[in-house]
């Protein structure tokens, strides 16, 4: 696991929060740490700081093997995805904890390197059945759940989009990426999203196959990114086979088009696909409505199935 490669742990590891989106509000761990203070022996507590340029990003505290315990461990807590008032919050609790207890370890490693981690964690923790009471899913064969045929049409897209000068770069995040087969292609032209789903049943899938990298996805809702990242935080935003998309439901897509667009740098890359006109139309109208310039591309072809017509263009200036 790459928190115990970049801390140097051989122990078990676990995080407090129980998820990567739960620590945007990470109240188990303000609480724990709050009451931290008052334990009997803290003194004698084991303790690693993991930090950057005098920020602390993370404290973890040793569980020796006891009683029902069968195992040492090593509890994580972190701030560093928190809003701005938490984050402050557990940078002050840890300056308190850490006046008083000398840690045995100082570990300096960057924002993007913990987030790595943090996500490979809860990935892994997804995978091996840890984030559900209960799963009746059974594995299914790479064969029959992925097709090549529709990883290829991704990556013509890509190639079109080449030729267009909209070549994704820089930061990306894919929005809606279900078991990863459109970000496989991505992968295979060179490309590193973020992806984020809110099906952990396909995000689950989608790494049992090993087809999604594991510090790269979330199990996060589309229509609530700017809740987890800044205004400007990615260079590309782009979501493959959105959809179904009508009339009825088509303000859930709107505010998916608007949350992306959100959280997108002026000039970044808006990239998505449907499966038909009519969809198009309805996520390119909320895209000019957004502050996105652009077109829509017929990309029909005789099967009639996937990304058959897609949006490109890019955001304008505030």
């Amino acid at each position: 696991m790459l928190l115990q490669e970049l801390l140097g742990i051989d122990e078990e590891i676990y995080l407090i929060e129980e998820s990567y989106t739960s620590q945007r509000t990470p109240e188990r761990t303000l609480q724990y740490l709050n009451r931290f203070q008052n334990f009997p022996d803290m003194e004698n507590t084991r303790l690693v700081r993991v930090r950057q340029a005098g920020h602390t990003l993370g404290l973890l505290f040793f569980n020796p093997a006891e009683g029902d315990v069968p195992v040492d461990f090593w509890s994580v807590f972190t701030g560093a995805f928190a809003q701005a008032a938490m984050k402050s919050r557990f940078e002050a609790l840890a300056d308190s904890i850490l006046a008083l207890i000398p840690p045995e370890k100082d570990v300096e490693i960057s924002y993007e390197a913990w987030m790595r981690a943090v996500n490979e964690y809860y990935s892994l923790m997804l995978v091996n059945r840890n984030m559900c009471d209960s799963c009746s899913v059974r594995p299914e064969s790479y064969s029959s759940v992925f097709s090549e045929n529709r990883i290829k049409r991704v990556a013509d897209i890509l190639e079109l989009l080449r030729k267009k000068g909209y070549y994704p770069e820089g930061r990306l995040l894919e929005v809606c990426c279900g078991n990863g087969m459109s970000t496989l292609a991505l992968y295979r032209s060179g490309l590193d999203p973020l992806a984020i789903e809110v099906n952990k049943c396909t995000v689950c899938q989608g790494l049992e196959q090993q087809v999604l990298n594991p510090q790269r996805v979330m199990v996060m809702d589309a229509t609530a990114v700017s809740r987890y990242f800044e205004p400007g935080s990615f260079d590309a935003v782009m979501g493959f086979m959105l959809g179904l998309i009508y009339d009825f439901n088509k303000e859930l897509w709107v505010r998916i088009i608007r949350e992306a667009v959100s959280v997108a740098s002026d000039g970044a890359v808006l990239l998505f696909t449907v499966s038909s006109k009519p969809e198009i139309e309805i996520l390119a109208d909320a895209l000019f409505r957004a502050g996105v310039e652009g077109e829509i591309v017929d990309n029909t072809d005789a099967e009639g199935a996937y990304d058959q017509w897609f949006f490109v263009g890019r955001k304008q200036k505030s």
